[in-house]
């Protein structure tokens, strides 16, 4: 990816965000998007990313939009590979851990309904 190419990315950017801001809704749709990933990603990184979206739509728009914000900060100076690709999914996971909880509710032997039909007198 040579320097005209994050221009053209830049200024699709900008002007994503100038529709933004004008019309009030989120200038940038799907085909748009998807466009612009493109030129970041490598086909690899794009097929996971892809694979992501289809199990959590979440963390895939947080990895699409981290990307965005970095694209436009000039922080991307070639396509984004795989590994690149999986070390910022991992940095997402690590911020967005959420802790599992299991509730056993056991019903106690003197809770029981069924007591009368063993006749345990």
């Amino acid at each position: 990816m040579d320097g005209a190419d994050l221009d053209a990315i830049k200024a699709q950017l900008s002007a994503g965000d100038a529709k933004e801001t004008a019309t009030g809704q989120q200038g940038n749709n799907d085909e748009e998007r998807k466009a612009m990933l493109a030129q970041i990603l490598s086909p690899e990184a794009l097929g996971r990313l892809g694979h992501i979206a289809l199990v959590k739509k979440e963390r895939a728009r947080a990895v699409e939009d981290m990307l965005m914000r970095m694209a436009r900060m000039g922080q991307i100076r070639s396509k984004v590979k795989e590994e690149e690709l999986v070390d910022m999914l991992k940095q997402i996971n690590s911020s967005h851990h959420e802790e599992t909880k299991i509730v056993y509710n056991r019903k106690g032997f003197e809770d029981s309904e069924d007591e009368e039909e063993y006749n345990f007198d």
